[in-house]
């Protein structure tokens, strides 16, 4: 083969060839693989909207079914209640009529003899009321001087009785009360022991800041002048607040011992039936008992009796 040329192929040139193809190639490659996944992105987007459109118009067609059945039975119940409501309404009707005409001859001789008897018991009301009226006056009238004979006689043992029970009720109570207030009188004074021990340590804590302190000082030099000066205010309102009591308490004492008297002749004159008891218990001095604002029972008599000793804690 004469004449005949031979081609020279560069090897890194054929390599820079290749590898150039082979670039080309996996860039095709990556651009289908990227196409198709979009692709699929799109199938499986468009599938769950396609599935939520089906749900949704499922979930439609249920709930008109629910109301058509619904509102079908509402009808058939509307219809069987109109139906029994009618029925009945005229059974009821028909057992009110016989009802009435059963019922209507025996309320009229009911009534008839209701008012019968409603006036045969007014006219019997009528003669036995004024008797009753008497007889119930006539009692009144006898207790009320009974009662006024009895208490002049009762009233002095009374009181006599009352104010040795009040005592012997004080005394009891005084003793059966006595390991309590000891005990309240211990614990008193060993709450007070505490309070005037916590009290010393904290003027001990105190002294120090009040000694430094002019702001505290001043104030309590303030609050002592105030405090005096309000003692000078209220003392002499207090004193003739006590004086106007004690006044007001013999005032009422005088006027109760001056106004028995004048009620037993009050009674001597209006009710002459008990004027020899009366005059009587006149006869004999009495005695008042008058409540002081104490506890205790203060007796006012006449000096030939003795009266109860009041009970003093």
């Amino acid at each position: 083969m004469a004449g005949a040329t031979r081609e020279t192929t560069d090897p890194v040139e054929a390599a820079k060839h290749g590898i150039g193809s082979s670039k080309r190639l996996i860039a095709a490659t990556l651009d289908d693989l990227s196409a198709h996944h979009s692709w699929l992105e799109t199938y499986h987007r468009d599938e769950r909207l396609r599935a939520e459109r089906l749900r949704r118009r499922e979930l439609r067609e249920r709930l008109e079914r629910g109301c058509e059945r619904t509102a079908d039975r509402a009808k058939r119940a509307a219809k069987t209640s109109y139906v029994g409501a009618r029925r009945v309404v005229r059974v009821s009707r028909r057992h009110a009529i016989i009802f009435a005409h059963w019922a209507s001859p025996r309320l009229r001789i009911l009534a008839r003899r209701a008012a019968a008897r409603s006036s045969t018991a007014w006219a019997w009301g009528r003669m036995q009321i004024p008797v009753f009226a008497h007889q119930a006056y006539a009692a009144a009238r006898d207790g009320f001087a009974w009662t006024v004979q009895a208490s002049e006689e009762t009233g002095h043992i009374f009181r006599l009785r009352l104010s040795e029970a009040t005592e012997a009720a004080a005394a009891e109570l005084w003793l059966r009360t006595a390991p309590v207030r000891h005990r309240g009188t211990v614990a008193w004074l060993r709450l007070q022991r505490d309070a005037q021990r916590i009290r010393v340590r904290e003027e001990k804590r105190l002294t120090e800041a009040i000694a430094t302190s002019q702001t505290l000082i001043l104030a309590r030099r303030k609050l002592r002048r105030w405090t005096i000066h309000g003692l000078r205010i209220s003392a002499p309102a207090a004193r003739r607040t006590q004086a106007a009591a004690l006044r007001i308490e013999a005032n009422l004492s005088a006027r109760i011992i001056r106004t028995a008297p004048e009620f037993r002749r009050l009674l001597q004159t209006h009710m002459p039936a008990t004027s020899a008891p009366a005059k009587q218990a006149a006869a004999r001095p009495s005695r008042a008992l008058v409540l002081r604002p104490t506890t205790a029972l203060t007796c006012i008599g006449a000096a030939g009796h003795k009266p109860p000793v009041p009970y003093r804690a």
